[in-house]
């Protein structure tokens, strides 16, 4: 393997796995976060309380169109002449790290990491859980709409 098709596999990685992360990214906003915290809003839906429901998924808002911007360059960068129109790897990571800081959004992330995981242990592990039901139930939901043999 030359050093040129050894860094194109490596590149191409890098985007199959950005794909995937945003499109978990997506699945975990649309389909978890979004849900909860409007039923948060009011007493008579809430699974659990509004705070919780916002801390349980961070700044997820922020963090996905990020994500999503570092993407649509990655995957320009293997477009022909994506060269020219973006630049190489590391063009495009020092323009969306350095240049637009979109990844300092992970730092608010982090802040919040440790309570959101106590209150996710807590809630999943209470008997009777709506939270714990509410995670099982979306959870068969997504496996049913995935194709099984999906790489994801």
């Amino acid at each position: 393997m030359t050093d040129t098709s050894a860094l194109s596999a490596v590149v191409t990685e890098l985007v199959t796995s950005e794909r995937t992360y945003v499109k978990r990214l997506q699945i975990l906003k649309n389909d978890y976060a979004d849900p909860l915290r409007s039923f948060a809003r009011s007493k008579e839906t809430a699974i659990i309380p509004a705070y919780e429901a916002k801390t349980l998924f961070g700044n997820i808002d922020n963090l996905l169109p990020v994500n999503e911007a570092f993407l649509v360059d990655l995957e320009k960068m293997l477009a022909p002449n994506g060269a020219k129109t973006v630049g190489g790897v590391g063009d495009v990571a020092l323009r969306h790290l350095k240049d637009l800081r979109g990844f300092d959004q992970y730092k608010q992330y982090y802040v919040k990491r440790e309570d959101a995981q106590l209150i996710f242990e807590r809630e999943a592990s209470k008997r009777s859980s709506r939270f714990a039901a509410y995670i099982d139930v979306r959870v068969l939901i997504f496996s049913l709409r995935v194709d099984p043999l999906m790489r994801y």
